[in-house]
């Protein structure tokens, strides 16, 4: 913004010191309305000469005037080179627009350079040429000085003037300031001293910039391998990624070629061995047929082996109860056994009931064990102290017993409320027995 600034200020004053010069030599002034065809130029070229011409408040007043916008950015945020562009971009698309620029162009420039002068192609190169380098205002005042009119060159005496006041009149002014009789060689010498300090304050800043920046570079050479680390690892994890991407595919290829391989001999298999199926099928069922028949006869057979049970059950309970109608009192030497059985029981004869529970029990159990049970629950009837039963309550269960028909058998029963009789519950494994009593609880 500064060097726009200043070219203004050139420029302004240029247009002054040919204001000086007498009426009848003054170039014409191009009207007010004076235009630019701008959307002819291209929007880099457009935007490039709106840059150079306008200040930053100016574009910032036409781009709010004129109400121009950039997708996600506010209009306070956006710089002077987006502003540019926008405005070049706007003209372009709608030339009759350009009249705000135009305005602004004749207020910040006032007017063009050789107004009244047509120029020729070569000469618009020469003009523009003159003007792109660091020594534009030198080659002006040399074309201005070697002009062979003298009243052209005495038009470059007011810009040499203003120069030589801009380049020597601060010299001359600390001259002017120097204390009277002040020996010249002191002065030279404390300036020597101003500056050999000025020069070490400027060391010292240099030394301490380029420590900053020998620690910004060794930050930025961490960073940097530290970024290329992280770049060969995700490089190489993309690498593996890809490759097993690449085996999975195959794998998957593999699996669905073998899927539609088996399937095929499956149908194969299946059109193959119809046949065969159907004969093992017909096998299949003969032999079910077979074994159903088999079952029904043991059925059959377990039904007829029920009435013998049911006979010898009633035989046993009759010499049971013949027994007991002799037996006077109980054996001597019994009283020490009755550990599970109170003290008060009587050893009397008691009525055996079967229940229908016991039966089912009964089911799985070889004849053997089925005789022992019959057996142990006749003796129960006949002595329930009898030392071979070793009776014993079911812990949790109060009027439930146990006795043993054999090693890992038991039999339950429970003494009823009717006098002289007792209920044959379940021939059970004795390792059932803490099932039954939870199961006897929830029932209860």
């Amino acid at each position: 913004m500064a060097v726009k600034a200043k070219a203004r200020s050139g420029k302004g004053a240029a247009a002054r010191a040919r204001d000086r010069g007498s009426p009848a030599s003054r170039p014409a002034v191009p009207a007010p309305g004076f235009d630019a065809p701008f959307h002819e130029l291209e929007r880099d070229a457009l935007s490039v000469f709106l840059y150079l011409a306008l200040l930053p408040a100016e574009t910032f007043e036409l781009v709010k005037a004129m109400n121009l916008s950039q997708p996600g950015f506010r209009q306070e945020t956006l710089g002077d080179v987006q502003r540019c562009d926008l405005l070049a971009d706007e003209i372009r698309a709608v030339p009759e627009r350009r009249a705000p620029v135009l305005e602004a162009l004749r207020k910040g420039l006032e007017r063009p350079v050789l107004p009244a002068s047509p120029l020729t192609p070569p000469e618009a190169v020469d003009l523009v040429d003159a003007c792109m380098g660091e020594d534009a205002l030198a080659l002006a005042l040399w074309r201005v000085l070697a002009d062979p009119d003298r009243a052209v060159r005495a038009e470059a005496r007011p810009f040499l003037e203003r120069l030589t006041a801009h380049y020597y009149a601060p010299a001359a002014k600390d001259v002017a300031e120097r204390p009277p009789g002040e020996d010249p060689v002191a002065a030279l010498e404390r300036e020597r001293d101003d500056l050999g300090r000025k020069l070490d304050e400027a060391r010292r800043r240099l030394e301490q910039a380029e420590a900053r920046g020998e620690s910004a570079r060794r930050k930025g050479e961490e960073a940097r391998e530290k970024l290329q680390a992280w770049l060969k690892e995700a490089r190489a994890r993309e690498a593996q990624a890809v490759e097993e991407a690449a085996r999975a595919r195959e794998q998957a290829a593999e699996a669905q070629r073998e899927r539609v391989r088996v399937e095929e001999e499956l149908q194969a298999a299946r059109r193959a061995d119809a046949a065969v199926d159907a004969q093992r099928l017909r096998r299949a069922l003969e032999d079910a047929e077979a074994k159903t028949g088999a079952l029904e006869g043991r059925l059959e057979r377990s039904r007829e082996r029920e009435g013998e049970l049911e006979s010898e059950l009633e035989r046993v309970s009759q010499a049971a109860r013949d027994a007991g109608a002799a037996a006077s009192e109980p054996r001597a030497g019994r009283a020490d056994l009755t550990d599970g059985e109170p003290e008060e029981a009587s050893a009397s004869w008691l009525m055996p009931l079967y229940t229908r529970e016991f039966y089912d029990s009964l089911e799985g159990w070889d004849r053997r064990v089925q005789r022992a049970a019959f057996k142990q629950a006749a003796l129960l009837a006949q002595d329930h102290r009898h030392p071979s039963l070793r009776a014993l309550p079911l812990e949790g269960l109060p009027g439930y017993y146990r006795v043993r028909v054999a090693t890992d058998v038991r039999l339950l029963y429970r003494r009823t409320e009717r006098q002289n009789t007792i209920e044959i519950l379940s021939l059970i494994d004795r390792e059932d027995l803490d099932r039954y009593i939870k199961q006897a609880k929830t029932r209860a």
